[in-house]
């Protein structure tokens, strides 16, 4: 199995559970699962680390599929389009946590980047875990932080739908989004081999 198809593999859904992310020095394994705490700042400000990683590796990949121009047509579009809107979602998670804010982790995303498959195949299970991802701690918010998140959450359904509306499958498979648990979330991002 080459590096692209396993990366892909665990982008695609990954049921490990219990090992961690470490960015910047910090484990991200213990956010909590759906309603097991009570909201509270001290609790957002560890989602949003959690959500700006996301965005680190969502921008990254982008930025790197661009650079290596593997990509045309509405593939390149979506690409400029999309990665220009995860840096606006970068810069707005960094001013929520203000010096809270986690650091850039070292990316690599090996073959994932380098062709119009590879990129379509990872791009599509990235925005998808994306989404999972924020509607998996929508519930442990504070109602203010809560607000703020699902003005990225759509978007991010939004790149999701348009990126399997490009690679020919159907952009709303579903009536209401699948749960997936904060350990799966994580599991799958650790799983995919972007962060270093």
């Amino acid at each position: 199995m080459t590096s692209r198809v396993t990366r892909a593999a665990f982008l695609e859904g990954t049921l490990l559970a219990g090992s961690g992310v470490v960015v910047g020095g910090v484990l991200l394994s213990g956010l909590p699962d759906f309603a097991s705490s009570k909201p509270s700042a001290k609790q957002d400000a560890e989602i949003l680390n959690f959500a700006l990683t996301m965005e680190y590796v969502q921008s990254g990949f982008y930025e790197e599929a661009l650079r290596r121009g593997a990509l045309d047509g509405e593939l390149r579009e979506y690409a400029q389009r999309v990665g220009g809107q995860e840096k606006e979602h970068l810069a707005f998670i960094k001013q929520a946590l203000g010096k809270s804010a986690g650091k850039k982790p070292e990316l690599d995303f090996g073959e994932d980047t380098g062709s119009r498959e590879a990129f379509t195949e990872a791009a599509f299970k990235l925005e998808d875990l994306g989404v999972a991802a924020y509607n998996a701690q929508a519930p442990n918010l504070t109602k203010e932080t809560l607000a703020a998140a699902a003005k990225i959450v759509s978007v991010e359904a939004r790149h999701a739908a348009w990126i399997r509306a490009i690679a020919g499958e159907n952009p709303a498979p579903e009536a209401a989004e699948p749960t997936a648990s904060a350990k799966r979330v994580v599991s799958t991002l650790n799983g995919s081999g972007y962060l270093q």
